[in-house]
């Protein structure tokens, strides 16, 4: 396999979500869709875009007009989670996997939940510590619940690299994998959610994504899914896996997850959106879902 950008330095994708996820928590309390301030700590270089909210309000308009969909599943898909992570928290599991965390602020957030869960955050070394880096910077440290567990999903073993770093396989976890099996291969995506199956508990829930598989072909009759995969092979960090709603709901099925929920782009605007009317646009190929991992014959065992 060819030497990928993410082998080099830190996920740029990761940052423009982080990048999309601040600049709609600076948009007025009547129309945000999302308030996630910390997500301003990873901006970069593009911290200027967030100077003012006229200016984030500016980007992000010229944004969605070029790739229409994505910025409402961006932001959306972090609220769908949350729903998920508190409501697991609530029924007592203890322990957060974030696959391919990104700068994901989750962990800044669990701080201050009551009871607060172990959180294990998994990603690719190169953005791992970059993010680390910028925490540092910002003096803002997690908790010690937090655990980093580096590890790239096309070439190390999950189960190894968890159970290193303290995950316990005897109780039930909330798995959060958003925004990551696009940029595996199949066979990766297959062997990650055979680890699942492996190490997470019955009772467990598992969040992740799907789409229109269209959208890495490049031939999606919408513009948004057209130049997004566009935009992200140029990036190098280009997208090789989409799956359908079915075909993930068989693949989870193979490794003991059965689906319990799911929404697309315009399922979350009307769960989500201020009277269900966002101010973006609503084209929809992209959808999250929730899966429960259901006891098996070895488990009953």
């Amino acid at each position: 396999m060819p030497r990928r950008r993410l082998d080099r330095e830190a996920s740029l994708t990761a940052q423009t979500c982080a990048l999309e996820r601040a600049a709609e928590s600076l948009q007025p309390p009547h129309r945000r869709l999302l308030d996630d301030p910390d997500s301003a700590l990873f901006a970069g270089r593009y911290g200027p875009l967030l100077a003012r909210p006229v200016i984030a309000r500016t980007w992000l308009r010229a944004l969605d007009s070029y790739l229409p969909g994505l910025h409402l599943y961006i932001v959306l898909r972090v609220r769908y989670t949350d729903d998920v992570l508190q409501q697991a928290i609530s029924a007592g599991i203890d322990q957060v996997v974030l696959l391919g965390a990104g700068f994901d602020t989750t962990s800044l957030r669990a701080a201050t939940m009551a009871c607060g869960p172990v959180i294990f955050e998994v990603d690719a070394p190169t953005t791992q510590q970059e993010k680390r880096r910028l925490l540092e910077c910002a003096n803002r440290a997690v908790g010690s619940q937090v655990h980093w567990v580096p590890c790239d999903f096309e070439h190390d073993r999950l189960t190894e690299r968890l159970v290193q770093a303290g995950f316990d396989p005897t109780r039930p976890c909330v798995v959060v994998w958003i925004g990551v099996s696009v940029y595996l291969t199949r066979p990766a995506i297959d062997q990650t959610l055979a680890d699942l199956a492996e190490i997470c508990a019955p009772g467990s829930r598992l969040v992740t994504d799907f789409g229109d598989p269209e959208t890495v072909t490049g031939k999606h009759r919408l513009a948004g899914a057209r130049r997004t995969a566009r935009l992200v092979r140029r990036r190098g960090e280009p997208w090789l896996t989409a799956l359908s709603l079915p075909e993930v709901t068989c693949a989870a099925e193979d490794a003991g997850f059965v689906v319990r929920d799911h929404a697309r782009t315009t399922d979350l605007a009307e769960r989500y959106a201020p009277n269900g009317q966002p101010w973006c646009s609503t084209d929809d190929w992209l959808g999250v879902l929730t899966a429960e991992r259901v006891p098996s014959e070895t488990d009953r065992d």
